[in-house]
């Protein structure tokens, strides 16, 4: 299901010096969005574990149902309702999805802009099969895309019903969807009476107290290959990341062409290779990896503070890296790109607001 790609990052848990005993770690597997979803629980009581994961599997197995963008699904049903300038009902998920992403959308500037499944859908990423290898779209079509300027404002609800001023808005939520079951999850396990444990989807990353006395380490997937740097995630950290390396088409160029596309031009991003971001919200992290991706380097810092992230990176096409000082604070680089300036901002906490990224703070 997903569309706004997510860069897989590589956890582990981090073994370090100490006496502390190891944990019991009890590993759960789920499919979700076309891939699997992890979860390392440290000691959990067996009958609440039993419990929490009784509730997560049918939570997820829903969402993957209702939001599925090119499958039947009632997301579907509602596009081609939107399509044909009517209404349609929309289930609660989905209801608070277009609600979410109304706030959260004008933040980035429409960069993340759930209302582009149409875009997605013409250059042929409503798969699942990659590298996508049929023809590109005709400039005319994506111009008229361009043209019919969709977004999220365009959409609203009405007593449980969905519809939009603009027949072009077709709605995708893959920019948020990991990071809303993440905190699903996150939840269930609490509710659980569960607050240690990992939760790794599609490659993103959600940390819950530490790893049985130690920290969580993961790892940052470099588009390049191999591991790009480790970081040791704290409580109720997320690592998300976008990149142009799993979900892709070839360029006529030889390069890639990633299926995270850019609203203000109708094509697919050039110039980012690969972001992460660290934060306290699963949802904000998982939104902003793909704002950052579509900014690129121009506009990495703006759209980071407009979002409140104090904590992210960027690697670019040409090997080149931006970073903010809180992120450089937190993460052990494997390589070193070539830096395009000194780190942003100043260092500071991941749950910072942003405001170490002005500059004189």
């Amino acid at each position: 299901m997903r569309t706004a790609g997510r860069a897989a990052l590589l956890a582990l848990l981090l073994v370090q010096g100490g006496c502390a005993p190891e944990p019991v770690l009890r590993n759960e597997q789920l499919l979700v969005f076309g891939g699997l979803a992890e979860l390392q629980l440290v000691d959990p009581p067996a009958a609440a574990a039993d419990a929490a994961m009784a509730e997560i599997g049918p939570t997820l197995a829903a969402m993957h149902r209702d939001w599925h963008a090119w499958e039947p699904s009632p997301l579907t049903a509602i596009n081609d309702a939107l399509a044909l300038g009517t209404s349609a009902p929309a289930p609660d998920s989905i209801q608070a999805l277009i609600r979410r992403s109304r706030e959260l959308a004008p933040l980035t500037d429409y960069l993340f802009d759930p209302a582009a499944g149409g875009l997605i859908a013409l250059w042929g990423f409503h798969t699942s099969e990659f590298p996508v290898a049929t023809p590109a779209p005709d400039p005319e079509t994506v111009e008229d895309w361009v043209r019919a300027a969709p977004r999220i404002s365009d959409v609203r609800i009405d007593a449980g019903m969905v519809y939009s001023r603009n027949r072009a808005v077709k709605l995708d939520f893959g920019g948020m969807a990991e990071g809303v079951a993440v905190e699903a999850v996150r939840d269930a396990l609490r509710r659980h009476g569960i607050d240690r444990a990992l939760l790794t989807m599609g490659g993103d990353i959600y940390a819950m107290g530490d790893a049985g006395g130690r920290a969580w380490q993961v790892g940052i997937r470099d588009p390049y290959g191999g591991v790009l740097a480790g970081v040791q995630l704290g409580p109720d950290e997320a690592l998300f990341s976008s990149g142009n390396y799993n979900k892709f088409r070839a360029a006529p160029d030889g390069g890639r062409w990633p299926h995270i596309l850019d609203p203000r031009t109708g094509h697919p991003v050039r110039g980012s290779a690969a972001v992460a971001v660290i934060h306290p919200d699963p949802v904000l992290a998982d939104v902003a990896s793909t704002a950052l991706f579509v900014a690129g380097p121009a506009r990495f810092a703006e759209i980071a503070l407009r979002l409140g992230v104090s904590c992210a990176l960027m690697l670019t096409e040409e090997n080149e890296l931006l970073i903010t000082a809180a992120m450089e604070a937190r993460v052990d680089l494997q390589r070193q790109p070539v830096r395009l300036g000194r780190a942003i901002g100043e260092p500071g906490p991941c749950s910072g607001s942003g405001n170490a990224l002005l500059p004189g703070t």
